[in-house]
């Protein structure tokens, strides 16, 4: 049986991992790789892509406007590519098409218009989507060099990425705790259901 044949029987299926700033998404995509090795496949975070790579951050409605249709592109690219390439997995995205509405300079109907889709297909393009709602303020993480929000900017952007994938049928939403441990052992525990009922 050819690739080609394989990629239309097996269906792959994707899960989003979103959140605010500080959230814990690096953290729990490491342990993701670790637990579940080949059954999944990670689609990395086309800004930290982008921005790792030289594209310029100009804090302006230009600079924004441009940056996200480029993380957009980036962002659909690659997970065409690895569905493409890795149909029997599932596939794990560092956030998801429509973070892009979080940080986008304009109105959301600006939005959808220029990228040329709607709501429902970008919410339909995820089977799930686990957000993971940024730290508390004594738990902010300040170290990452692509990271330029602080608390009270990462906050406001948790609320609008929420807002952003309002709608989304199979959306589970983890608070910030004390714990981090016990965040990150729900979220795995999530992907491990996930994986079984595949």
């Amino acid at each position: 049986m050819n690739t080609n044949n394989l990629n239309q029987i097996i269906q792959p299926k994707k899960i989003a991992i979103t959140g605010g700033p500080s959230g814990g998404k690096t953290t729990l995509i490491d342990a993701l790789k670790k637990e579940f090795g080949q059954k999944i496949k990670i689609a990395p975070e086309a800004a930290s892509i982008l921005y790792k790579g030289g594209f310029p951050r100009i804090k302006n409605y230009s600079g924004y406007l441009h940056a996200q249709k480029s993380i957009l592109t980036t962002q659909n690219e690659l997970e065409h590519l690895l569905m493409e390439n890795f149909p029997e997995r599932l596939l794990v995205c560092d956030r998801g098409s429509l973070d892009s509405l979080a940080y986008w300079p304009d109105t959301e109907e600006h939005f959808f218009k220029t990228i040329g889709s709607t709501r429902e297909k970008e919410l339909a393009k995820y089977d799930w989507l686990l957000h993971l709602d940024t730290a508390f303020e004594n738990d902010y993480d300040t170290s990452n060099p692509i990271r330029t929000e602080d608390f009270h900017e990462a906050l406001m952007l948790n609320d609008k990425i929420k807002k952003a994938w309002d709608g989304h049928p199979k959306r589970v939403i983890l608070t910030a705790q004390s714990d981090f441990f016990t965040k990150m052992r729900k979220a795995t525990d999530i992907v491990a259901e996930i994986l079984g009922s595949k």
